[in-house]
């Protein structure tokens, strides 16, 4: 990656790209495609003089448009090079838009080696913290031996679990700091990249930060948000199967609105997609749909481990049957899940869930029973997805969950019964 800032002449340069791209590319295919219909219409009256002069005419305005869009973006790359722009990330409102244009389309930024590409790391005030000993010391003074991590959810950033703040007055991180034995942890991801890969650089960060904190840590708390929660399961099964020792010091994971079995939202724009590719006046469209990022494909099933994704094209297909990853036997599971609706029965509760995942997927139902055997649930009426980031009632679960395992020492070594 590189080492230079990202400036908002990369975020220009790069909307020119997918201008080119997606929307004149877009509307190029779809005209041709609405004229090859309508020449076969009229061949019978005016055989085919027109179709030459007609492409030739469409080939030079739409070449021009893209060339256009083309030397623009060559322009303002050229001027990112030499510093022109404000550091994009300077900004609350810049580091939402790379967070937003992460989750779209992080996988190619990460392949382009973009600037915008976000690494994960440890967060502190809109930074990096590199997870070493010094920068540790002093981002988390007064750290306790308890690091609750946060793991945000797609298109979000460590800055997104403060959702709300001005009105409900405080957040999860300042709850836990003031009631509880927690330390919080913030943790930036590029929300483009498989979940698995997310896994396997959270397992490696975790290890860093363990070495590294400033005391001894004698406990860990996950808490994730949406894909977060996926990120988390898939990290404990990677360093499983890695044979690494710092997921025994996991005692609550901690799941809000994750889509253990999969994210409607996803699912329909993988069925959209397929529709879309039937004519060929809409198939331009479906290229659109089909142009989301690895991460957000793995939605689709919450996948959290390589070998479901590995070799397929999953979207060129429904999906593969999901690899069970067994929980940590020491860890309780807590998953919180929401619907829009006052009941879980309330219509709007039934179709949409909490907005973008279903009820029985946060609560880690699968077609074919529990994702994660004894897992506790609770239930958020009236509340959308991004609520969850917080909500007063979310708040008073985590400082009980996290309160109770503390007075309770004997909960803390005894493994969990399933």
């Amino acid at each position: 990656m590189s080492a230079e800032p990202a400036r908002t002449t990369d975020v220009a340069a790069l909307a020119l790209d997918y201008g080119d791209r997606l929307i004149v590319g877009t509307a190029r295919e779809m005209h041709q495609a609405v004229a090859r219909r309508v020449f076969r219409a009229t061949r019978l009256v005016g055989g085919r003089v027109p179709e030459p002069l007609h492409d030739a005419v469409v080939t030079s305005v739409y070449g021009a448009v893209s060339g256009v869009l083309r030397v623009s973006s060559g322009s303002v790359r050229a001027l990112a090079s030499r510093g022109v722009g404000r550091p994009v990330e300077s900004s609350h409102r810049g580091r939402l838009v790379v967070a937003a244009i992460n989750g779209l389309i992080g996988d190619e930024l990460r392949m382009l080696d973009d600037p915008q590409a976000i690494t994960m790391a440890i967060r502190a005030e809109g930074a990096d913290v590199p997870a070493s000993g010094w920068p540790l010391a002093e981002a988390f003074r007064g750290a306790t031996s308890h690091p609750v991590i946060f793991l945000h959810g797609l298109c979000e950033n460590d800055e997104s679990w403060s959702n709300g703040a001005r009105t409900i007055g405080t957040t999860y991180a300042e709850r836990i700091a003031a009631e509880t034995d927690g330390t919080p942890v913030m943790v930036r991801y590029n929300t483009g990249l498989h979940i698995s890969e997310n896994g396997k650089h959270l397992d490696a960060l975790v290890q860093q930060l363990v070495a590294s904190w400033p005391v001894d840590v004698t406990r860990i708390t996950l808490v994730g948000h949406s894909m977060g929660g996926l990120v988390a399961r898939a990290a404990t099964n990677h360093a499983t199967a890695a044979g690494e020792t710092w997921q025994h010091l996991v005692r609550d994971v901690i799941c809000l609105g994750t889509p253990h079995a999969g994210a409607n939202l996803e699912k329909v724009a993988h069925l959209g997609s397929r529709l879309l590719r039937f004519w060929p006046e809409s198939r331009p469209f479906g290229s659109i749909l089909d142009a989301r990022s690895a991460g957000i494909v793995d939605l689709r099933h919450g996948y959290i481990t390589r070998d479901e994704w590995e070799g397929q094209d999953l979207t060129g297909q429904w999906g593969l049957d999901r690899i069970a990853a067994a929980p940590l036997p020491h860890a309780e599971y807590h998953f919180v899940a929401a619907t829009l609706g006052a009941s879980q029965r309330h219509p709007l509760s039934s179709v949409l869930g909490d907005l973008l995942v279903h009820f029985s997927s946060a609560t880690g139902v699968g077609r074919n029973g529990p994702i994660v055997d004894g897992a506790r649930f609770e239930y958020l009426s009236s509340a959308h997805h991004f609520a969850l980031l917080n909500h007063p009632q979310v708040g008073d679960w985590i400082v009980e969950w996290l309160t109770a395992r503390t007075r309770d020492p004997l909960a803390i070594a005894a493994p969990r019964q399933a």
